[in-house]
C-alpha cells in the first residue's frame, strides 16, 4: 500500500528524511535518469522510492519526491505532445516544490522550481535542464 499522500495546505515545511538504503537508490537513480533525459524511467525510480514510505511525520518528504515525479512525467509528457497533462503535471509539482527549501535531499529546489515555473510561462519553448545536485559531503 502507498504512504498517505501528504496535502500541500497540511505542512509548513519539510524535514530530510531517513532513507533506506533501497530508497536511496531508487531516488539516486532517479536523478541519474532523469539528467540523461530519461524522463519517464527517472519517474519509475522515484516512484519506487516513495513507494517504500511510511505515513509517519518522519516521511513528510514523500510530497516532495512526488514533485520530483510529476514533474518528470510533464517533460516525459511535453515531449510526446501530450501538453495538457503536461501543464498538470508541473502544475500540481509547483506547490509541493515550495515547500522545500532552496536545497533538499540533496537538490537544487529552487533551480527545479524555476525550470517548471519557466517550462508553464514559456510552454512552447524547450530548454535543456540536469538537476543540480550537492556533493556528498557538502
Amino acid at each position: 500500500m502507498p504512504p498517505r499522500k501528504r496535502q500541500v495546505e497540511e505542512l509548513h515545511g519539510l524535514t530530510e528524511p531517513r532513507l533506506t538504503d533501497a530508497q536511496r537508490e531508487h531516488f539516486l537513480r532517479g536523478i541519474g535518469l532523469f539528467n540523461s533525459g530519461k524522463h519517464w524511467h527517472a519517474h519509475e525510480s522515484w516512484e519506487a522510492a516513495w513507494l517504500l514510505m511510511g505515513d509517519d511525520a518522519a516521511d513528510d518528504a514523500e510530497i516532495f519526491i512526488r514533485a520530483l515525479i510529476q514533474v518528470a512525467s510533464g517533460v516525459h509528457l511535453k515531449r510526446s505532445g501530450r501538453y495538457k497533462g503536461a501543464r498538470n503535471h508541473l502544475e500540481k509539482a509547483l506547490p509541493k516544490l515550495r515547500l522545500a527549501p532552496a536545497w533538499f535531499m540533496g537538490i537544487d529546489v529552487a533551480g527545479v522550481r524555476l525550470f517548471a515555473e519557466h517550462q508553464l510561462r514559456n510552454f512552447e519553448s524547450t530548454i535543456a535542464f540536469t538537476l543540480r545536485v550537492r556533493p556528498s559531503g557538502a
